[in-house]
């Protein structure tokens, strides 16, 4: 019988929890960078565990949750981007004909109060999507982590955090919003076939 989301929750707090400061740091980024990307046709955290797939917010909302429950302080922040400028070599090809002007994009991501100091942290991608040219990192507990987009601008997040970003995009060009919509569908299949490959 498989366990609720929420007992999994548990269950990784838990074996988390056990280690030093610095290894409970280190091992919640990774266990929820290392999640999927992807999307779980939900932002919930739940649904992120359930389904072992999240996009940068419901991954970051989880890794939220963990840190929180451990003890730490977190802020939600959005980074202001071009999509069609993500670091992301060699770019897909399939995604080329949506770049033929600046295609606006607003990435969430997280700060944790380690000691004295705010800390970025940026969960998004998982280890798999490096073979695809996607930047993955790692994380030491104490540095900064390289966003995965070039911030154009970087601004908190208003709670609630879904509300936020509706209005954000509906602030956007209407062609835009269509051409936007369009980019993250084709993104997101292409993902999964390139996933569906390396599983064969």
């Amino acid at each position: 019988m498989s366990i609720d989301p929420a007992a999994q929750f548990q269950l990784m707090v838990s074996a988390i929890g056990d280690l030093t400061p610095e290894e409970r740091l280190i091992g919640a980024f990774l266990s929820i960078r290392d999640i999927p990307y992807g999307s779980a046709n939900s932002p919930s955290p739940f649904a992120v565990i359930e389904r072992n797939r999240g996009t940068a917010k419901g991954k970051h909302m989880l890794l939220k949750m963990v840190l929180t429950s451990l003890g730490y302080e977190v802020k939600e922040y959005w980074a202001r981007h071009d999509f069609c400028k993500m670091p992301v070599a060699p770019w897909p090809a399939v995604l080329t004909p949506f770049c033929n002007a600046p295609l606006t994009g607003f990435h969430d991501f997280l700060k944790v109060r380690v000691g004295e100091r705010w800390v970025t942290l940026d969960a998004t991608y998982d280890k798999q999507l490096k073979s695809l040219g996607f930047p993955v990192h790692e994380w030491d507990g104490k540095s900064d982590v390289e966003l995965p987009v070039t911030a154009e601008e970087v601004f908190p997040v208003e709670p609630p955090i879904d509300e936020h970003k509706r209005r954000l995009v509906a602030a956007l060009p209407e062609d835009m919003r269509d051409r936007r919509k369009h980019f993250l569908k084709t993104l997101k299949k292409w993902l999964e076939e390139e996933r569906a490959k390396m599983a064969a």
